[in-house]
């Protein structure tokens, strides 16, 4: 089938299109960079779980521990059914989450975190001051300090991401009416976390707690369908796909292992409360959320009205 346009109109409809994707490109990249949708950075993302944790009540007094791993235990690739995807399905970056659940806990009051994770290093500069201190003298011509002793924990912890379950539940609906239609798809998967506690003098496990997390994720897609004339067909499509960061589902999941074991902790007497009064209440939050049991005021709401005195 040869075409009916003449070469002078296809060269110019060519150099029109050139030109507006010339000017176009520019001022597409600005959008992607200047619109509601993308935020600029940000010192931090305070989840939930995370809020929870910073507002719990101060200790009697804070808890030296250490934590030397807490990675990534599932083993599991990033799901992907077009090809073969071999990034881990979780961030293996827990022990940094870790480490600042456990210093974000009650305001910074609650633990002494040693640093663990980067040892070697530590241990090769400490060896490098040692050795110059050894070596120089100071400004006044004396003899340099010796260093401090390094901090060490009362108490260890470990544990990992224990699993990553994805397609746990899996729908959508769609519709198509005279050309018009519209469809909804939805995937949830699961991630869970396991952390323990264990007393470095007698090794024994002190606590082992347990949390998960789902990661959701939606899409929404719109397209129309539409003869212009008999042989020329319109069809038009728009969608926007939502997924959950797995970086912030694990970030919840881990924040609230902490949150666990700082109450399982106070519930089995290994701490105590600053404010005792403080405390219970937030045993008594934690109950509700563990095993669903009323609140305080909850429980007096509920009670019956007492009988009234009968008048003599």
């Amino acid at each position: 089938m040869t075409s009916s346009f003449s070469p002078v109109v296809l060269r110019w409809v060519r150099s029109a299109c050139l030109l507006s994707l010339f000017f176009a490109l520019p001022g597409c990249a600005g959008f992607m960079f200047e619109n509601a949708v993308v935020s600029e950075a940000q010192v931090t993302d305070q989840t939930r779980a995370g809020k929870l944790l910073a507002e719990l009540p101060e200790p009697e007094q804070k808890v030296p521990v250490v934590v030397y791993d807490f990675g990534d235990q599932t083993g599991q690739f990033r799901n992907n059914s077009s090809y073969t995807d071999y990034s881990s399905a979780v961030t293996k970056g827990g022990y940094s989450i870790l480490v600042k659940a456990l210093l974000d806990a009650g305001n910074h009051q609650w633990f002494r975190v040693a640093e663990r994770g980067g040892l070697k290093n530590l241990l090769q500069e400490r060896q490098i001051i040692k050795a110059m201190r050894g070596q120089y003298l100071g400004p006044n011509k004396d003899k340099l300090p010796l260093l401090p002793p390094m901090l060490y924990g009362g108490m260890l912890i470990e544990g990992g991401i224990i699993s990553y379950d994805s397609n746990v539940l899996t729908g959508g609906a769609g519709a198509l009416y005279l050309g018009i239609g519209a469809s909804a798809q939805y995937r949830r998967d699961i991630v869970g976390v396991y952390l323990r506690a264990t007393n470095i003098q007698t090794g024994e496990v002190l606590l082992s707690v347990n949390s998960s997390k789902t990661i959701f994720s939606a899409s929404v897609d719109l397209n129309a369908l539409k003869y212009l004339t008999i042989d020329n067909l319109l069809q038009s499509e728009v969608g926007f796909t939502v997924n959950e960061p797995t970086q912030f589902g694990v970030r919840q999941a881990i924040e609230t292992a902490v949150y666990s074991m700082i109450m399982e902790g106070a519930l089995n007497d290994l701490w105590t409360f600053k404010d005792p009064e403080a405390g219970q209440a937030a045993i008594a939050e934690y109950l509700h959320r563990r095993d669903g049991t009323p609140l305080p005021q909850e429980a007096r709401s509920d009670d019956p009205a007492p009988n009234p005195k009968p008048k003599e």
